[in-house]
């Protein structure tokens, strides 16, 4: 098949989970055999207009950041005019849309170019944005907010309505879409999100992977990886060791992301006296990812809102890692089949805190950490692994009758 994603990120440099999902969907297709092209929105600064990526031709268009409305408009303009570039050398058999904008204009005014359309949803644009935004300083501000938010639904619910099939990554996402879009469950799939568990292995000896990273061996290392902002929870999470720190366990938790929090965070550390406990360390790149689970004895995942998958459960269990997470959209779904110990009974520091001294306990019994190891990866090599993502992806788009979920 003839099969073209369009996305408003790059898979050329992997900084977050949209990233990640597009890079790895489109290798995967392209290693089935189908032939595969990206066309995203350029990032700012960027100067190529066309990438290699394993075989792969990612081909971009820029827009205006003058403004709001510019920036909507350039981004319909230029992607259509991309598009008719891609589109009149050979037939599509399928047009997979990553963010709504990305696919707005060409679903709008190129419909016809392709057999088949489907939206692949990581999460709803409207509430990703309203968990980005603090208070509003002006009436003015809080205007242009939900004029923003409201544009972000209307853009997505066009999109949504338009494809074929919508394809969720969790059940959790099933039941967010069709709440805010009233998508009927019939055009609903479910294909999970996913891990490579070739890039993503257990080590031996989990001291040899501290050591590497200059982390102490005789402490239990704890490691989340986050956007640093406001729905990830980290301030909750920091409350938790605070009270963790209390009781003298051993701990350290290291804290990988980038984001607007990151100086609020850092204080917080220094004003609970947390210093010589928690380590934010910055971006962690793609090559260094699989280092920080196999060091970690145990990674969070505190959100307080969304999580319409959270890739990073998949990969640390990949690694042979427990994870421990909130009870926040998909991250129940997912952990729960590995041991439900591992889900906190509320998202607030002493929830946190008490789930964490439950698992810290039960990892020190005999066999405790293995088995939940071992439960990890082999939900892993059995369900959440991009070979299977994207069969079932090829499957939908051949057969979409068997991925229909019952409402």
């Amino acid at each position: 098949m003839n099969i073209l994603l369009l996305a408003e990120v790059s898979a050329d440099r992997v900084i977050g989970g949209a990233e990640r999902v597009l890079r790895n969907q489109a290798l995967g297709l392209a290693r089935l055999g189908h032939h595969v092209k990206l066309l995203t929105r350029a990032p700012e600064h960027a100067l190529e207009d066309v990438l290699e990526l394993g075989g792969i031709s990612e081909w971009r268009y820029s827009v205006s950041r003058k403004h709001e409305a510019a920036f909507l408009w350039s981004s319909v303009r230029r992607s259509v005019e991309q598009f008719d570039r891609l589109g009149a050398t050979e037939p599509l058999d399928a047009v997979i849309i990553h963010q709504a904008l990305a696919g707005l204009g060409p679903i709008l005014a190129r419909r016809h170019a392709a057999s088949q359309w489907i939206y692949m949803c990581h999460s709803l644009a409207h509430e990703e944005y309203e968990t980005r935004q603090g208070q509003t300083a002006s009436t003015l501000a809080s205007l242009r907010r939900r004029a923003n938010l409201r544009a972000r639904r209307s853009v997505e619910r066009a999109v949504m309505s338009r494809c074929h099939y919508v394809a969720v990554l969790s059940q959790y996402m099933r039941q967010r879409v069709i709440a805010a879009h009233c998508i009927s469950g019939d055009r609903l799939a479910l294909i999970p999100g996913a891990v490579d568990p070739q890039a993503f292995v257990p080590l031996a000896d989990r001291r040899l992977a501290k050591a590497a990273l200059t982390l102490p061996v005789d402490r239990t290392i704890l490691f989340t990886v986050r956007n640093l902002v406001p729905r990830m929870g980290l301030d909750n999470l920091l409350c938790a060791i605070e009270m963790l720190n209390r009781a003298q366990h051993k701990l350290m938790l290291v804290i990988g992301g980038e984001g607007p929090l990151h100086e609020q965070l850092q204080a917080d550390v220094h004003r609970k006296g947390l210093s010589d406990v928690v380590r934010l360390i910055g971006f962690v790149p793609e090559a260094q990812l699989g280092r920080y689970y196999q060091a970690a004895d145990l990674v969070l995942m505190p959100s307080l809102q969304l999580e319409g998958f959270g890739l990073v459960m998949v990969e640390a269990m990949a690694c042979g890692t427990p994870v421990l997470g909130t009870p926040v959209g998909a991250i129940p779904e997912i952990l729960n089949q590995v041991d439900p110990i591992l889900v906190a009974e509320g998202v607030d520091g002493r929830s946190i805190g008490r789930a964490l001294e439950r698992v810290l306990r039960r990892l020190q019994e005999p066999g405790e950490a293995s088995r939940l190891a071992r439960k990890g990866r082999a939900l892993i090599e059995r369900r959440y692994n991009w070979k299977q993502h994207c069969n079932e992806l090829v499957g939908l788009l051949e057969d979409p009758m068997q991925f229909r979920i019952a409402a």
